[in-house]
């Protein structure tokens, strides 16, 4: 198997049951930096969420933040980004709202939310993002944002996951943990910026590696024939994927995949 790039997920993927990247973990990137192969992470996560796991694991290449809506430089700088207008964010607040759930967008370091409660609180804790309750979030947007993210039971997400994508076919939906339905701009995808990012970088799919474990990753893992489900992922990701990891993200799923196939 003749790969030099990896592209890897972060929640429930790279990251472990403590959200941080183990020792192990960051060992096998040093040895695959070591090889001249390239590691990039590509998450849902907003850019300035990604940052301290980009610095930790420090490979000085691209990164691929806010399902696929933002590219980044190492330094991170942006290379590309795809944004909704303020009129189409506060379209989907509304709407989100309307059917009763949590909803938040994004600018800078900062997420933005009607008032609190648990949900942004969590959401702070696992992100490391500023939050900030700003009262009636619709009337607030004044600004571009890359994503709209909206918070309910698995139930709920799953429900209306088929309705808005009709309600709004002009804009991408996705899942990206059971609680989370996320909304960017229309053909945003992590598997969109995946292939921009070959282009700039030079790499091709069949030497590439790619690692999910939700819905958000699928275009991604479809990239290329190297592709690998966590064995925690859900049963559409295994589906789509070419491999399954032996071990969950929890144990360092990921690393020992690639220690298996890669570097023994």
């Amino acid at each position: 198997m003749q790969i030099n790039t990896i592209v890897t997920d972060l929640d429930d993927t790279l990251l472990n049951g403590e959200t941080k990247i183990s020792q192990y973990t960051l060992g096998v990137v040093a040895r695959l930096t070591e090889m001249g192969i390239r590691f990039i992470p590509a998450s849902g996560r907003a850019a300035f969420s990604m940052r301290p796991f980009v610095d930790q694991l420090a490979t000085g290449l691209p990164y691929i933040a806010s399902n696929g809506a933002q590219l980044m430089n190492p330094d991170h700088t942006e290379i590309v980004s795809h944004m909704f207008t303020p009129d189409q964010a506060r379209a989907l607040v509304r709407y989100f709202q309307d059917k009763g759930m949590y909803v938040q967008c994004y600018r800078d370091e900062y997420f933005y939310f009607a008032h609190e409660c648990e949900a942004n609180r969590h959401y702070t804790a696992q992100t490391g993002m500023r939050g900030r309750a700003v009262g009636d979030l619709a009337a607030f947007i004044d600004f571009s944002t890359p994503k709209v993210l909206s918070v309910g039971t698995p139930a709920v997400v799953e429900a209306l996951y088929p309705v808005i994508k009709a309600d709004f076919p002009e804009v991408s939906f996705t899942i990206s943990k059971p609680h989370f339905l996320e909304a960017e701009p229309n053909g945003v995808s992590k598997g969109a910026m995946l292939r921009q990012l070959s282009e700039i970088l030079g790499f091709s799919p069949d030497t590439t590696m790619v690692f999910g474990d939700s819905l958000n990753d699928i275009e991604m893992l479809n990239f290329t024939p190297h592709s690998v489900a966590m064995c925690n992922a859900r049963d559409e990701v295994k589906q789509a994927a070419h491999y399954v990891t032996a071990l969950p993200n929890t144990q360092d799923g990921l690393a020992h995949f690639i220690t298996d196939k890669l570097l023994t």
